[in-house]
C-alpha cells in the first residue's frame, strides 16, 4: 500500500482539515507565544517558521489520531473518521503546520483563508443535500447525523474565524484602521475565534465589534448563516433522535 493515496487524501482533506485546524489553534493557545522568541532571537527565523510549526503539526497529528481512534471505535460516523491513518496524518500535520502562518504574513493569511473557505464551501454543498433528506416528513436524525452536525458547525466557526482575521489583517496592512479590535499575533487568532463563537451562538457580548463596512458585511453574513443553520439543525433534532444502527 502506498503511503500517499491521492483519492483518499483529498477525501479526508475535505472532511477533516477544518476540524484539525481547530485542534491546532487550541494547541497554539497552550504553547509559549512564539513572538517572545522572535523578539529575543530575531536572527533565528528558521526556528519560528519551521520548528515551531512542525511541533504544532506533530501535536495536532497525535490528537487527531486519538480522536479518530476514539470516534471510529464508537462508530459515531462513517464520514469524518477513517481507517486510512496515513492520509489523516498528512492532513492533520498540514493543518497544524499551517495554522501558525495565519498571523505571520498577509500572503499566509490570504492562502489559508482561501483554502478554508473553499473547503467549507464544498462541505456546505454536501451538507445541504444531507439536510434536505432529513427534512422529509417523519425523518429522524441518527447519532451519525449529530456528529456530522457538530463537525459542520465547527467547520463554519473556523471558516468565519479565518475570514474575520483575514479582513482585520488586510485592513491593517493597507490602511490605518482595524476592521476588528483584535489583539495582535496569536492572541488575535483567539480573539477572532472567540468572536465567531459568541456571534454564531447568538450571544454577542459586544466587547469585540466590527468597525468597517467590509467587516460589518462579513459579520452580517456570518449571523444570517449561523442563524439559519442553527434553526434547521435544532428543528431536525427536535423531531427526535434515532440511535439505532443505520442500514
Amino acid at each position: 500500500m502506498n503511503f500517499f493515496n491521492k483519492k483518499s487524501f483529498f477525501h479526508i482533506l475535505l472532511g477533516n482539515f477544518n476540524l484539525c485546524f481547530f485542534v491546532s489553534l487550541v494547541i497554539l493557545s497552550l504553547l509559549p507565544n512564539p513572538e517572545i522568541f522572535m523578539h529575543k532571537y530575531p536572527a533565528q527565523k528558521w526556528f519560528l517558521y519551521l520548528v515551531i510549526p512542525a511541533i504544532n503539526g506533530m501535536l495536532t497529528t497525535l490528537i487527531s489520531l486519538g480522536l479518530n481512534r476514539y470516534f471510529a471505535k464508537k462508530n459515531y460516523t462513517r464520514k469524518y473518521y477513517t481507517q486510512d491513518t496515513h492520509s489523516l496524518i498528512q492532513v492533520s500535520f498540514l493543518a497544524g503546520f499551517s495554522s501558525l502562518y495565519l498571523s505571520f504574513s498577509n500572503l499566509g493569511t490570504l492562502l489559508i483563508s482561501l483554502s478554508i473557505i473553499y473547503i467549507a464551501f464544498l462541505n456546505v454543498r454536501d451538507f445541504a443535500g444531507r439536510i434536505t433528506a432529513l427534512l422529509e416528513p417523519d425523518k429522524k436524525a441518527s447519532a451519525e447525523d449529530l456528529s456530522e452536525f457538530a463537525n459542520f458547525f465547527i467547520s463554519l466557526i473556523i471558516t468565519f474565524t479565518v475570514v474575520n482575521l483575514s479582513i482585520n489583517m488586510l485592513h491593517t496592512s493597507f490602511s490605518t484602521s482595524q476592521a476588528f479590535n483584535f489583539a495582535s499575533g496569536i492572541k488575535g487568532i483567539f480573539d477572532a475565534l472567540y468572536f465567531s463563537i459568541i456571534t454564531m451562538t447568538t450571544v454577542g457580548y459586544g466587547h469585540i465589534i466590527p468597525s468597517t463596512v467590509i467587516a460589518r458585511i462579513a459579520v452580517s453574513f456570518e449571523c444570517l448563516t449561523s442563524y439559519i443553520m442553527l434553526g434547521i439543525m435544532i428543528g431536525i433534532i427536535g423531531r427526535g433522535i434515532n440511535f439505532g444502527k443505520n442500514n
